[in-house]
Formats: C-alpha cells, sequence, structure tokens
C-alpha cells in the first residue's frame, strides 16, 4: 500500500471513532420520556376562601400507587339580633373569627379584617359572616374578636330633622369564646345562626353628665342546622 493510502485508511478510522463516541454520548445521556420521572403531587381538594383550610395534596405515579385525600365540609356563619330600645344604630367591628377543630386540637383562622355592621338591621334580616371550607371533624368552639364599635341616638330637632349623638364603646375584652358542639361533613353544608345580643351587651355608666357606653359582647347559638349534598 503506498503512502497516501495509508494516510486516507488513517482519516476515516479517525472519523469512525468520533461518530461511535458520539452514539454512545447520546445512548447514555438521553431518557425516554415513559420512563423519566415519577408523576408529580397533584392538588386533591379546592381549599376554597379559608387562609386554614387549605387544599390537601395527594401523591400519584405508578400503577399500584394510592392516592390520599382530604374531604371538606362548609360551615355557613349568620348572625342576627335582638332589638335594643332608644338606641337607633348599633354599629360593631368584627376583625375576626375562629373556630376549633377538636380532633386536630387546633384553630382554624375563617375570618380575618374587617366586617363593620349595624346590629340594628339584623333584628329585621339575618346576614351571612362567613362562608368557609372546612375539614372534615368534630368542632366545639367559636372565638370571635369585637375590636370597636359605637352607638347613635337620633332625635327630632323640631324642625324635620333629627340630632344626632354618637357614643364609642369601650370594649374591656374583645375576643369572644362560643361554646358549641357540631359536625363538618364531607359535601355538607353546616349552617349555624348566631345571635348577638345587644340589649345584654351594652352597659351605661355616668361620668359626669355625660353617659358612657361599655361593650360586653355576648353572642349566643340560636341553631345549628345540615344540609346533605344534594341540596
Amino acid at each position: 500500500m503506498t503512502k497516501e493510502g495509508e494516510e486516507e485508511m488513517k482519516k476515516w478510522g479517525i472519523l469512525v471513532s468520533v461518530f461511535v463516541c458520539l452514539i454512545l454520548f447520546f445512548a447514555v445521556n438521553c431518557k425516554s420520556p415513559a420512563t423519566s420521572e415519577a408523576a408529580s403531587p397533584f392538588i386533591a381538594a379546592d381549599s376554597g376562601s379559608n387562609s386554614d383550610s387549605g387544599s390537601t395534596t395527594g401523591s400519584g405515579g405508578g400503577g399500584d400507587s394510592s392516592d390520599e385525600t382530604t374531604t371538606f365540609g362548609t360551615l355557613v356563619l349568620k348572625m342576627k339580633d335582638k332589638p335594643v330600645e332608644d338606641a337607633d344604630q348599633v354599629w360593631v367591628t368584627i376583625s375576626s373569627i375562629k373556630v376549633h377543630n377538636a380532633d386536630d386540637d387546633e384553630f382554624v383562622e375563617l375570618f380575618n379584617g374587617s366586617f363593620y355592621y349595624d346590629l340594628m338591621v339584623l333584628k329585621i334580616q339575618e346576614a351571612t359572616l362567613n362562608v368557609a371550607k372546612l375539614k372534615v371533624g368534630h368542632y366545639n368552639q367559636i372565638r370571635v374578636a369585637v375590636t370597636a364599635g359605637h352607638i347613635v341616638f337620633l332625635e327630632d330637632n323640631g324642625e324635620g330633622g333629627f340630632n344626632k349623638e354618637k357614643y364609642d364603646f369601650k370594649i374591656p375584652s374583645s375576643e369572644i369564646k362560643i361554646p358549641v358542639q357540631f359536625q363538618i361533613e364531607a359535601g355538607s353544608k353546616t349552617i349555624m345562626v348566631l345571635d348577638f345580643d345587644a340589649g345584654e351587651s351594652i352597659k351605661v355608666t355616668k361620668r359626669g353628665n355625660k353617659d358612657s357606653y361599655i361593650l360586653h359582647p355576648v353572642i349566643k347559638v340560636v341553631s345549628v342546622d345540615f344540609q346533605d349534598p344534594e341540596y
């Protein structure tokens, strides 16, 4: 073989070696989509509007793996009020609502903000305080924080109008603990009606020629009803 033939053979040998190396490299570093990874966790339940009744995740993947889900029900909180003699308006601010999950021994916050309402309106029509999704289980207490309020009296001024007298409430203790036993069942609604007894909550004291109004919030459970999933 000539010298030129030997050099040509060497060139082809180098090219073949590079080609084989490239094939081995791609074979080692590439994975089939069917065998790459197990499936990622998925959301198994909607969390709703509540910050503490969050969604629960389960794991998916192989053919014989099982999914774990946490079921939820709905709590609807409503409030009404008994009439207050002489007063024309009784305004209160509710800043938080919590319920106690007896199974987990923890409080779940349903609401944190500012719910500003005239209790005198509640003697005519109930108001919905909160609708929240909760984990299935047994609950045994509600806590409501009333952080501000005032009472208003309107007096006829004899000229076709009214004079308005407003007194801010002093609230020695804002959080009300309401003992109540209720269940949250999967897919069902638990409807609870609370009574903010303004007449019993408001105390009047005299300071010279001026009245001072103190609010010791009294909230009672009126009823607890259940609705099955078909409703």
